[in-house]
């Protein structure tokens, strides 16, 4: 949507160590920054920055890219989104291009919401009919700063004058109507679809208003009204004051989660920051997995008498599926967090907070008094327990609920994994659900690994690959795009752009391509050279040892099927096969001797 060409140079006159600076204390070590990374704890710094390169890698969590991916990172931006922050910040005008319709749908979307969340901000600070909902928001505890903060506004039953201002500002009616911000009578009148009630804007994490929550300040019904779904908001994947809790999140790597718009803006305005809300619904998966972006520490927040603890049983269902054990942290009876900070103070529900109950223990001792420890209710509890292990797609997860529930039950352990093993296990989504790690060591793609990250520090590496006629069968699909993307390049400008390389590859290819540009720093050419010549030579020999297998395998073949022809053929490839391969090994004792 935006022209390579711009980008390059929004790229090039932005500095990456400036924008990270924004967010994180950078040091200087040698030719790089160096911090404590934003996107996992950590006391040592492992968090690397080359402002000459433009890329950023950590160490530890293994996040890295351009200023770009840093920004799509941190703040959850869309790559057009990240393009255009670093532009403004550096004074460069950014067009898109692209079917204007289909390219500013989203940006239109945003700027109605936006002028509606200021239309009603104006009602409730600058309106007589305001006056209701300040006097409202002042006898539940929220003081004019904290109201603008979080953007609310006020619909009045009389109107708030939304459908002038869409006539006025010329915006587009047909969006408004889908937004479910104004509805249409038969003869085309508009008229408001919020009214009587305090607003309280929407806002994703890149701080957009994508929606709107409304509360009756009487005894009317509903008591809450939130916006339809829309392109903009999706009600079960979205959080309230995600926006306004990000730093919050980070410093205290923890996130308090509550039920209700106010509960979450009470917690804010006591100074707990690290607070959010399902916009008055039950927790869901897809919020699970959207905080455990930001941390792997969740603790949900749920009243002290029985419906609060079922909700609690039942979200550890959520939180497993989601690939994340939580805490579940109890008020006491009659109490909400809104009432009960404002009684008690934040020190009171802090120490509520640290006494939280990981839910897999909350689990299973709710199980026992729900169904008792008879042979009927253990029988119960291990049909409940059978039925969550399906949900459970990390293996480790399922081993460890396993045991408990066997220490807690009694049964054998086939009774209870045999389900798991044979459940329909969710896909992974958003990075959350268990992927196994690389082994650590003799990874069969260490070869390619050290040779594209040769071919990015020294042009001469590259030459060098570049005369290899059979590199590209030698190869995996992965690092074989990579060296293709950088030939191209070479054969083209004579030099290596690793962001070009980077915005070519697959986005999780960004952060593996910084890491070996800024691993080859420590490299001296000579030393690089000859690291690529062994690279080289055992991507040949690994080539030909999966040629030599697979002609085993048609000699096989061709013996069965009584077909001498094709078997005469197929040993006379295998033998040249392995003359080449002997010729390789001769040349690497020969190269051993001489070294």
């Amino acid at each position: 949507m935006i022209k390579q060409e711009k980008v390059i140079e929004i790229r090039d006159r932005a500095s990456i160590v400036e924008v990270i600076s924004d967010v994180v204390t950078l040091k200087k070590a040698g030719r790089n920054y160096m911090g404590l990374c934003p996107f996992h704890a950590e006391k040592t710094p492992s968090f690397t920055v080359n402002e000459e390169k433009g890329i950023f890698h950590c160490f530890g969590c293994r996040a890295g890219g351009s200023v770009f991916q840093f920004l799509m990172q941190y703040d959850h931006l869309t790559f057009p989104e990240a393009v255009e922050r670093v532009a403004k910040r550096y004074g460069i005008t950014v067009e898109r291009s692209g079917a204007p319709e289909r390219s500013g749908e989203r940006e239109t979307l945003y700027y109605i919401n936006e002028r509606a969340a200021a239309n009603y901000q104006r009602v409730l600070l600058h309106h007589p009919e305001g006056k209701k909902a300040l006097d409202y928001l002042k006898s539940r505890g929220v003081d004019e700063a904290t109201a603008q903060s979080f953007m609310l506004g006020y619909a009045p039953p009389s109107g708030s004058g939304l459908p002038d201002l869409i006539k006025k500002e010329k915006l587009a009616l047909p969006d408004a109507l889908r937004l479910g911000l104004v509805g249409q009578r038969a003869g085309g009148q508009l008229y408001e679809k919020f009214f009587a009630r305090l607003m309280f804007p929407i806002v994703n994490p890149a701080g957009k208003v994508v929606g709107f929550g409304g509360r009756v300040l009487d005894q009317g019904l509903p008591k809450y009204l939130n916006s339809s779904e829309t392109p903009l908001f999706r009600k079960s994947s979205t959080l309230y004051g995600l926006y306004q809790a990000k730093e919050g999140i980070r410093k205290a790597d923890r996130v308090v989660v509550v039920e209700g718009y106010l509960d979450a803006i009470a917690l804010h305005q006591c100074g707990l920051g690290d607070a959010v809300a399902t916009l008055g619904t039950a927790l869901t998966v897809e919020h699970v997995r959207v905080l455990a972006r930001y941390t792997k520490n969740i603790t949900a927040l749920f009243d002290g008498d029985t419906a609060g603890r079922s909700a609690a049983a039942r979200s550890f269902e959520i939180f497993i599926e989601a690939g994340l054990f939580g805490q579940a942290a109890f008020l006491p009876n009659g109490e909400d967090p809104d009432s009960f900070v404002r009684r008690h103070g934040k020190a009171a529900l802090e120490a509520v907070l640290e006494r939280a109950t990981p839910l897999a223990d909350y689990y299973f001792s709710w199980l026992e008094q729900r169904y008792g420890k008879t042979l009927a209710g253990k029988s119960q509890i291990a049909g409940e327990i059978s039925r969550v292990l399906v949900k459970v797609s990390n293996p480790f997860e399922v081993d460890l609920l396993v045991r408990r529930a066997v220490d807690t039950l009694g049964v054998r352990e086939e009774l209870l994994r045999r389900p798991a093993a044979l459940g329909n296990r969710p896909a992974a989504k958003n990075g959350v659900a268990f992927i196994p790690p690389p082994a650590a060591a003799g990874r069969d793609d260490f070869a390619e690994r050290s040779l594209v990250g040769l071919m990015l520090r020294f042009p001469a590496i590259v030459k060098q690959v570049a005369g290899e006629n059979e590199i590209r069968q030698w190869m995996g699909p992965k690092w074989g795009a990579v060296v293709d993307l950088v030939l191209a390049q070479w054969q083209e400008q004579e030099k290596v752009d690793l962001f070009r390389i980077a915005q070519s590859s697959p986005p999780e290819a960004a952060a593996e391509l910084a890491a070996l540009a800024l691993a080859g720093d420590a490299i001296a050419e000579d030393e690089g050279g000859r690291m690529a010549a062994d690279c080289l030579s055992h991507l040949r020999r690994k080539h030909l040892r999966g040629l030599e297998r697979g002609l085993r395998i048609a000699i096989r073949a061709a013996e069965e099927q009584n077909d001498e022809t094709a078997k005469r053929e197929r040993i006379l490839e295998w033998q040249d096969v392995v003359r080449r391969g002997r010729q390789l090994e001769r040349r690497k004792i020969e190269k051993s001797n001489i070294r």
